[in-house]
């Protein structure tokens, strides 16, 4: 039986064990052809070479892992609000729709990867005379590694899109809808802290050289994308959160006033505790491990870009 992508392909040792050989294996090829040779001082060619043979099988290793991940997350959260809304029976048919929108993406991902690793080779006038075998290597990788960081944005923005438009919109007004929502935003919360961790690394493809105006053009857009595009959604979830909990208080205070005898003082005290607890009700977005996880994002950027900024005054 051919399997999906949202099936449970990725139970047990299946999650990080392809990023990681991937990885590896392109960290090999590029040792064995000759990119991994450390650069005489002032070479920068080889150091260019250098840093993008390590920079971009990291990162390729990374975004293939996020987008396991994000597959595994979006099955677990995709279940779990059809079982707080009772609508577990449509399972199949979101599993049916997300799989065909993961092979339209790859399909885009994958020309406008070719377009983009087309245009840096000329943009910085990487086409000489003559190539060695470990340069055509890296233009392949650099192919390679900017499919997957598409691909990975993309999935991400169009699963949370998905799910807030056909799924979360099918959830009758309630507390199964406040929980449904709360589902989602922490579903896009983790993955987007996890794809911006990619900042991390990407201070590897400058070290020992000045930063290609690219370079500085395409992590910009990169930083813009995950900003608007996978954080904004998280804060758009939190702000539907909050007009529907006001519309279940209003809704319950409605059904009170109509249902509530006022001689039943007992009737009239539980209705008020129950919109009591509503209105003290929170989110619970940033709590516990997905608080301490945007810290330590935030924190790694941080230490990370200060290092390489220092490493580049000494060189000043």
């Amino acid at each position: 039986m051919k399997l999906s992508p949202y099936t449970n392909m990725h139970k047990g040792v299946s999650i990080g064990l392809f990023p990681f050989l991937t990885t590896l294996v392109l960290l090999s090829v590029h040792y064995f052809t000759g990119a991994l040779d450390w650069p005489e001082a002032g070479n920068i060619r080889a150091q260019r070479d250098f840093n993008s043979a390590i920079g971009m099988s990291i990162l390729s290793g990374y975004f293939w892992l996020c987008l396991q991940l994000n597959h595994k997350n979006v099955t677990s959260t995709l279940i779990s609000i059809l079982v707080k809304t009772n609508q577990l029976s449509h399972l199949n048919q979101h599993r049916a729709i997300l799989t065909t929108k993961l092979h339209v993406n790859s399909v885009n991902c994958l020309i406008v990867a070719l377009f983009i690793a087309m245009l840096y080779v000329f943009i910085e006038g990487l086409l000489i005379p003559k190539m060695m075998l470990h340069q055509y290597l890296i233009a392949f990788s650099a192919v390679l590694f900017w499919f997957l960081l598409l691909l990975c944005l993309v999935q991400l923005s169009s699963y949370v899109n998905y799910l807030n438009k056909f799924v979360i919109n099918q959830t009758a007004t309630g507390i199964d809808r406040l929980n449904s929502i709360t589902s989602l935003a922490r579903f896009a919360l983790f993955n987007a802290t996890l794809t911006s961790g990619a900042l991390i690394l990407f201070p590897v493809f400058w070290f020992g050289k000045s930063i290609p105006t690219f370079d500085i053009l395409m992590t910009l857009l990169f930083s813009l994308f995950v900003a608007f595009f996978l954080y904004k959604p998280v804060m758009n979830l939190r702000a539907l959160w909050l007009i529907e909990k006001r519309k279940v208080v209003r809704n319950i205070k409605d059904e009170d006033e109509g249902k509530t005898n006022k001689n039943n003082v007992e009737q009239l005290l539980e209705a008020q505790y129950e919109v009591e607890e509503l209105e003290s009700l929170s989110m619970g977005l940033l709590l516990g491990r997905d608080k301490l996880r945007l810290l330590a994002c935030i924190a790694l950027i941080t230490f990370s870009w200060l290092i390489f900024l220092g490493a580049s005054l000494k060189d000043v």
